[in-house]
């Protein structure tokens, strides 16, 4: 009778989806998914059967795909800030972000969103209403009232698949935002769009006997989150393990030895190697922790600021032979560039002539390596080469590519 407060302020802060892109740490092109859990054992993160988050950072390439959780304050105020973020830290280690209830980071969150995995919450319904791609990643018909707008969106949305790539899925998607059927459900969240405020205050005012002011009502647009992970994030000292896929294309639009594509999935994440990591390699901080992680990978990262690292030190081989595959040790340098250390004792530095927005050391690694294994694929690799080298890399599908010098030192 009076509206949806929270559907008016969404919908009037959809003008602003930019600002909370960049305030979420979204780069151009980036795509965020939004997975939605409401509380009970029926929901995304209390079903059994449940392995969203994992699956999500475990197939969604890092540089293209971010993931935020939204999780109802029931779960938080029932299990607590400390048991929560103690559950999923090992997906906030390999960057999920995660809104803490106090703040309206999830409103922000569903204006920038891309997509949605949602299940019988209201979270969905919104999502719905606001045109954003959504499927269910759980769905608990014993909590739906029969006939109702979200008994009908449990009918005719889409089930997250064990069974498909989750790419896959999500594109499919792409189409929801012309369905005559889902813009139907969506129109039943408010049949009074907008006016939420003006009747609400207009019902508290004749309540309280009181004038109204004379000012009209209106709706505030939704703050732009200062921390969208929370205070209560975890941000660890090192970068976390990646598996990397590099492809390369001589479509002839990049360098004269064609396009380097990289694209990065956290490794703890990965439950046995799954399509989306065919031919990958491993690229581990050097200290990692968990050695597991540097003694099997193909890339060492030694980022700035380490002491026990310095490319100059002839001692430096030697880390590489903590690692039974290393094939490449990176030490970053300015601008998120590296030197690189190659089994054969030669240098490579590395440095971004274009350097994209999306450019980071770790990536100049992995471009590094590709090239490496490349050159000594085709016979060229040469030990000391005389001419510098150029590569165009791209992260998946960002636009904007880099352009990397190569040069032996």
């Amino acid at each position: 009778m009076v509206g949806d407060p929270c559907i008016d302020q969404l919908r009037a802060s959809l003008p602003f989806r930019e600002s909370y892109r960049q305030a979420i740490g979204l780069l151009p092109g980036q795509r965020l998914v939004v997975v939605s859990s409401t509380w009970g054992s029926g929901s995304v993160l209390g079903s059994p059967r449940a392995d969203v988050l994992r699956r999500m950072l475990a197939e969604l390439s890092f540089e293209e795909f971010r993931i935020l959780a939204a999780i109802h304050p029931n779960s938080w105020h029932g299990h607590g800030s400390w048991q929560l973020h103690s559950w999923l830290a090992p997906f906030l280690d390999s960057g999920l972000l995660l809104p803490v209830p106090e703040s309206d980071t999830w409103k922000a969150a569903l204006c920038a969103a891309d997509y949605l995995v949602g299940d019988h919450g209201s979270l969905t319904m919104y999502g719905i209403a606001l045109g954003i791609p959504c499927i269910l990643g759980a769905f608990d018909e014993s909590k739906v009232a029969p006939g109702s707008p979200m008994a009908t969106l449990g009918r005719i949305l889409p089930r997250l698949s064990a069974d498909r790539p989750l790419l896959c899925q999500l594109a499919a998607l792409n189409g929801q935002r012309d369905d005559p059927e889902l813009q139907a459900v969506g129109e039943t969240v408010t049949s009074e769009p907008g006016r939420s405020a003006e009747l609400l205050r207009r019902l508290f005012y004749t309540w309280l006997r009181l004038d109204e002011p004379g000012h009209p009502a209106s709706v505030s647009a939704i703050p732009v989150p200062s921390q969208p992970s929370g205070p209560g994030a975890r941000h660890v000292p090192h970068e976390a393990p990646m598996f990397v896929t590099v492809s390369v294309t001589d479509d002839g639009a990049g360098a004269a030895d064609g396009e380097v594509i990289v694209r990065r999935y956290p490794a703890a994440q990965q439950h046995g190697h799954g399509p989306h990591i065919a031919s990958a390699h491993l690229a581990a901080d050097r200290d990692d922790p968990n050695r597991r992680w540097p003694r099997t990978a193909d890339v060492l990262l030694v980022p700035r600021g380490r002491t026990a690292a310095r490319p100059e030190d002839d001692p430096w081989c030697a880390y590489a032979a903590e690692s039974s595959g290393c094939g490449l040790l990176a030490a970053e340098t300015e601008e998120d560039g590296c030197l690189a250390l190659l089994p054969d004792g030669g240098r490579v530095r590395a440095s971004w002539r274009e350097r994209p927005a999306w450019a980071a050391f770790p990536v100049a690694a992995s471009a590094v390596y590709a090239w490496t294994v490349r050159e000594r694929a085709a016979g060229t690799a040469r030990a000391r080469p005389t001419r510098s080298e150029r590569i165009a890399v791209r992260a998946g599908d960002l636009p904007d590519p880099g352009l990397l010098d190569l040069a032996y030192v």
